[in-house]
């Protein structure tokens, strides 16, 4: 991690923080699917993504002193009405399966550690105040942002834009079928997909402007007033 001098470091189980500067070398470790993408050296260890064994994504946040947290999701909001299942013709493919890994590895913990972080603000909100500050602990408020679309189908509309060999590969896995475009978003490191990424990203969130804008308001987001004067002012 990095941030501001007088932050401690911290030990849990099996993941620690360090204090160090963040460089390049720390993203491109940060992105490095395994299997997929080359592990990336740091200092004297190999490192690939962190999401792998990250059970508990907001904690580090927590941990660097937030008490208020944004989340950016990348798995399609809910929607208001349980679908109709489709039905299931064919196994699932290779590249269907691995996909499925994927997302268990990299949404499912964020979503698990928001669950679990609603809960402990639930516990908290019954506790008396003059208790409280005995205690170690503090609600933290959250606001998540996801996107509207499948991710996973707007990568099935860019996937020829896939380098020619990793398409001759993805094809032997079935991953070029329309119903494992979830392997494909992983991969598409594209600018028109990354560019349509961020537009929908920002029509999600003007979408919910008024709410964006209250939650920067609180008086603990530092850079609030900066960021809601932006927001504020577009149309």
């Amino acid at each position: 991690y990095q941030g501001v001098e007088g932050l401690a470091p911290w030990k849990r189980a099996r993941r620690i923080g360090v204090p160090t500067k963040i460089t390049l070398e720390h993203l491109l470790a940060s992105s490095a699917i395994p299997f997929l993408f080359s592990t990336v050296k740091i200092n004297r260890e190999y490192f690939g993504d962190g999401s792998m064994r990250q059970m508990a994504p907001i904690s580090p946040a927590l941990h660097l002193g937030a008490e208020r947290i944004l989340v950016i999701g990348v798995r399609q909001e809910e929607p208001s009405k349980v679908p109709r299942p489709e039905r299931i013709v064919d196994d699932p493919s290779l590249a269907q399966i691995a996909g499925h890994v994927l997302n268990s590895i990299f949404l499912d913990s964020l979503e698990s550690d928001l669950e679990r972080l609603q809960r402990i603000n639930n516990t908290l909100s019954l506790v008396a105040s003059h208790h409280m500050q005995n205690l170690a602990l503090h609600q933290i408020e959250t606001l998540v942002i996801s996107p509207s679309e499948d991710l996973g189908k707007i990568a099935e509309c860019h996937k020829q834009n896939l380098p020619r060999p990793l398409r001759f590969f993805l094809r032997a896995t079935g991953a070029l079928n329309r119903e494992a475009s979830d392997l494909v978003s992983y991969l598409l490191f594209d600018r028109s997909y990354c560019r349509e990424l961020i537009e929908l990203g920002y029509a999600d969130t003007i979408r919910r402007k008024d709410e964006v804008l209250r939650f920067l308001s609180a008086p603990a987001a530092m850079i609030a007033p900066a960021i809601a004067e932006m927001i504020a002012n577009v149309s």
